[in-house]
């Protein structure tokens, strides 16, 4: 094989494996299992599922004193479902936040079920 075929053939080679991974790759590999609440089967979300999700992805800019408090504050419950429009609009469906940052296929369906189910505490 000569220089130029195998360079052709490396490049070709890498744009596949660049090409085969996606950042939508897990929520498109995923089945959908999903069972409509109040269906048997179906698993109830409660506030104690997401709280940890919360914490961890949303308090380090949105508590108070932090640089991104003054968009919205994190201060648990009360602050979540006061807001629970602006949430959806930034992380389920823009996908903009946490800002340098994703959540998991399993952390977005999570959080999208206990919106979903009524956002219980």
């Amino acid at each position: 094989m000569n220089k130029k075929q195998l360079l052709t053939t490396a490049i070709c080679t890498l744009y596949l494996l660049f090409a085969a991974c996606s950042k939508k790759q897990a929520t498109e590999i995923r089945p959908d299992t999903a069972t409509a609440p109040g269906q048997p089967g179906a698993v109830a979300v409660v506030y104690a599922d997401v709280q940890n999700l919360f914490q961890t992805r949303c308090s380090g800019c949105h508590s108070s004193g932090r640089q991104a408090s003054s968009v919205w504050n994190f201060n648990g419950y009360t602050s979540i479902t006061t807001n629970a429009d602006r949430i959806k609009q930034a992380v389920l469906i823009n996908k903009s936040m946490p800002i340098g940052g994703s959540l998991s296929a399993a952390e977005l369906k999570t959080l999208q079920d206990w919106f979903d189910q009524g956002m219980k505490p």
